[in-house]
């Protein structure tokens, strides 16, 4: 993954200032709390084996602490809020992720439970449009993993054709570089399908299952709905072979690849058919007297997460 330009740095570095008043502990804070984790009371709210993590309530604002098991020192992850304000959406060994909606953007933030140490503080990607209603959320569903990094599923508004929303799926790795995983319509991608299981992130898009590792680039194939079938193949090999017919998809649709990679996408279909590919890279084949199959090639250099749609007509 290349390094975050000097612009995205400095939007990262305001991020994490505006959301520091969310996640940073007040000195103290940690002093008016049980200081040993197993003296403490509450719910466990993390459900793991490596730390706890519970709210409390003081008067009209609540404020969530962690602690590592068995008898680490408690610690505030967040400071003083009022009602919902800050939600805990995700968990995964020592790694808690919040959500808080700052000047009508919903930002999330990843804090190691043992420590309080935030790790991530992201506003949404900028290339998202969002619904003006501030009561539409914008965060569907987050994952997080044991070294703290991300998977979150956002919704956008959708193109106007119809009442769907636009899910786009991304990952945030430990050094808070983006990674778009794919995107499409709600009816098609479902937005808290998402898991992490390590560094693959997975979900179900048009009813099959993608999956794409973080720090990878991920290109997906999907169908132009052409009225023939065929097969899609990448080179380098062993990351899609994917089946593209008129009621779907089957296979592996997505690969991940390195960043910058060239890819080099091949299209097969009957010899009768006529192939076409665009978005990501662009090919036509027409059928040929005599050729075994009707065959379109294209090669698309992967620099962030890209799709090609392939039509066998």
């Amino acid at each position: 993954m290349s390094k975050p330009s000097n612009s995205t740095q400095i939007r990262r570095a305001i991020v994490l200032a505006a959301t520091g008043a969310m996640l940073l502990p007040t000195a103290g804070a940690a002093a008016a709390s049980p200081t040993r984790c197993n003296k403490t009371r509450g719910t466990d709210l993390a459900h793991s084996a490596v730390v706890k993590v519970y709210k409390v309530r003081t008067g009209s604002s609540y404020r969530f602490y962690g602690c590592a098991k068995p008898r680490g020192p408690v610690v505030a992850l967040t400071r003083p809020f009022r009602g919902k304000e800050v939600k805990l959406v995700a968990a995964k060994g020592a790694y808690v992720a919040f959500t808080r909606t700052i000047s009508d953007r919903d930002t999330i933030s990843v804090v190691d439970a043992r420590t309080g140490k935030k790790r991530h503080g992201l506003y949404p990607p900028q290339d998202i449009e969002f619904d003006i209603d501030p009561s539409t959320r914008q965060i569907a569903a987050a994952r997080v993993n044991t070294r703290g990094e991300l998977v979150v599923s956002y919704i956008g508004l959708g193109d106007g054709a119809s009442t769907d929303s636009t899910v786009y799926i991304y990952a945030f790795d430990r050094n808070y570089n983006e990674q778009l995983l794919d995107s499409g319509t709600s009816s098609k991608l479902s937005a808290n399908s998402i898991k992490l299981a390590g560094e693959t992130a997975s979900w179900t898009h048009d009813g099959a299952t993608r999956s794409a590792k973080i720090g990878e680039v991920s290109l997906s194939v999907t169908s132009g709905g052409g009225p023939t079938a065929g097969a899609v193949t990448t080179s380098p090999e062993g990351a899609i072979a994917c089946h593209v017919a008129k009621a779907g998809l089957t296979g592996t649709c997505v690969g991940s690849f390195a960043p910058n990679t060239i890819v080099t996408v091949t299209a097969t279909g009957a010899p009768n058919a006529t192939v076409t590919i665009s978005g990501g890279c662009s090919a036509v084949h027409a059928p040929v007297a005599g050729q075994a199959s009707s065959v379109a090639t294209c090669d698309v250099r992967l620099s962030s997460a890209k799709s090609v749609k392939v039509t066998f007509s």
